[in-house]
């Protein structure tokens, strides 16, 4: 199994991180989300790749290993990229991510992960505060 880059970034990187976000709705559209705190901000679940790994993998590896979801995922909906998704980090790494979103489908949940997940209606997106990423992503993928 290969490693997840490290999560700091690298003030001499400049460049495209390649990523996943797993896109977890309910039959009533309703989107799964991660945080740390219960006061947010609230993440998409998933995170960058590293070269080579497989996409649908790394999304149902970050469920699991982050959020305790175990998840199937499907289709591609979105390749998201672009200005919108540069960060620059106060180290000096330049980086602009490029995510690729699966459908995917809630199958178990393990509340004891590192992460806590809720659902989010619509409605209730407008009011939650997101991390800088879900709220790009998600208003490029028409949910926000």
């Amino acid at each position: 199994m290969t490693e997840a880059p490290s999560n700091e970034p690298n003030p001499a990187f400049i460049g495209t991180v390649s990523s996943v976000v797993a896109l977890v709705r309910d039959e009533n559209g309703r989107i799964l989300l991660a945080s740390f705190s219960a006061n947010g901000p609230w993440s998409c679940i998933g995170g960058g790749v590293v070269d080579g790994q497989d996409l649908a993998s790394a999304a149902t590896e970050f469920a699991r290993d982050d959020c305790g979801l175990t998840v199937e995922v499907g289709d591609v909906v979105a390749e998201l990229a672009g200005d919108q998704y540069r960060v620059l980090y106060e180290c000096g790494a330049d980086v602009t991510w490029v995510a690729t979103v699966f459908d995917a489908r809630l199958v178990a949940h393990d509340e004891s992960a590192p992460m806590l997940v809720n659902w989010f209606s619509a409605n209730e997106l407008a009011g939650i505060e997101l991390d800088a990423f879900a709220t790009v992503a998600l208003a490029d993928l028409g949910l926000r």
